[in-house]
């Protein structure tokens, strides 16, 4: 039930940069403790950028010299409080164990190095952290992790890519158990298992597997063709999707990360010369890139000038007035728009995400773009999301 648990927990924390992390997969990792829980919960974030393993394993080496540095300073304390000096005796293994000794003040400024260390390589830019994290656990961090279990949505992969393989790192951090949520389809990558088992590490495969194999669904389509499709919507409760700024700051944002890690937006005709969005990354937030400008496809029956829209008056976008001359065949592909469109590109479509904000306006089905800003917005608040019925319930409090 535990395993189950913990790595319902890295699945869930992965899902939070789906698809931001393509053409990688997206990848949820957790170490916990018999001793101390949780040590750290981390998520692949971006390609090049250290993969969750290696994020998971820092995070907690941080945590565990956090813990011992505590533990230490506790001890100098309470010994100081006795009467006691660094003087009294030079080593921790001396003869009179209640003493306070150097080794005491050197383990905390130890670990407090360590502390320092780890906090300025997590400064670094998110693309330069992988080989750093990996050098510094590999120096550090050795033996720290032996009564822990690592737990990975998926398998580490065993290939030098942009980062260094996460099956040579775990060998060399040697938890006590692996718990994996599925193997790697990708053949270049896979194999891990294996090898953890034969350097004696406890390995345990096919916990939460069909989640962990939803997760991977974009990386899956990107491996059989080189693209992946995804129909973003969001709409009030009512289902109301015209009504202007719909998503909630935290959504935009990742809406905007997507945006930047994207090849191509997609939008119809109406969408372009009615709302004259600005379809860029600029609320994008680090490690993603808030300057860039995917291509831009307007999908339409009509012929006109992209520059009528003010924000595309020096940028280009191309208008394409059959579903089959749109760019659904290659890279990140993101199509932002109505239940009209997405019925016109049903059979170009890989994955559908729907934002729903907690309010509507009241009184109205779908206000109208032009009568909604003189209406009152209801806002509720979101209180739990279930699926066990089959359909996705939504639980509000009533403000």
């Amino acid at each position: 039930m535990l395993d189950t648990i913990l790595l319902q927990y890295a699945i869930a924390k992965a899902w939070e940069y789906q698809t931001l992390t393509l053409p990688n997969p997206s990848v949820g990792a957790l170490l916990y403790s018999p001793r101390y829980g949780i040590l750290s919960l981390q998520a692949h974030q971006k390609v090049g950028a250290p993969h969750a393993e290696v994020l998971a394993f820092a995070h907690a080496a941080r945590k565990l010299y956090e813990i011992e540095s505590k533990t230490t300073n506790d001890i100098i304390e309470s010994k100081q409080s006795q009467g006691l000096d660094s003087g009294s005796v030079c080593t921790r293994s001396g003869a009179s164990g209640d003493s306070l000794s150097t080794s005491d003040t050197q383990e905390q400024r130890s670990c407090v190095e360590m502390i320092e260390s780890l906090d300025s390589l997590f400064a670094l830019p998110l693309l330069e952290q992988s080989q750093a994290l990996h050098t510094f656990l590999i120096q550090n961090a050795r033996g720290l992790f032996e009564d822990c279990t690592l737990y990975v949505s998926l398998e580490p992969c065993t290939h030098f890519g942009k980062t260094p393989p996460c099956v040579e790192l775990t060998k060399a951090m040697r938890p006590k158990r692996v718990v994996i949520g599925t193997t790697d389809p990708h053949t270049k990558a896979s194999g891990s298992a294996e090898i953890l088992k034969q350097s004696g590490i406890e390995v345990v495969c096919g916990i939460c597997e069909r989640e962990a194999q939803a997760l991977l669904y974009p990386f899956m389509c990107w491996q059989e063709r080189g693209s992946f499709r995804l129909f973003k919507l969001a709409m009030r409760l009512n289902g109301d999707y015209k009504s202007g700024q719909i998503s909630q700051p935290a959504t935009q944002v990742f809406t905007h990360n997507q945006r930047a890690v994207s090849d191509t937006i997609i939008v119809s005709g109406e969408t372009f010369r009615t709302d004259m969005p600005r379809l860029d990354s600029r609320l994008a937030t680090p490690p993603y890139d808030a300057s860039h400008l995917p291509n831009i496809e307007i999908l339409t029956r009509s012929t006109f000038a992209p520059s009528l829209n003010p924000h595309f008056a020096s940028r280009p976008a191309t208008l394409c007035h059959s579903p089959d001359s749109l760019s659904t065949h290659q890279g990140f592909c993101i199509i932002e728009g109505g239940f009209g469109l997405l019925a016109t590109l049903r059979e170009q479509i890989d994955m559908v995400l729907v934002h729903i904000a907690p309010n509507l306006y009241p009184h109205t089905s779908i206000p109208s773009s032009h009568d909604y800003a003189h209406k009152e917005l209801y806002r509720l608040s979101l209180l739990h999301t279930t699926s066990h019925t089959g359909d996705i319930s939504l639980w509000f409090k009533n403000p």
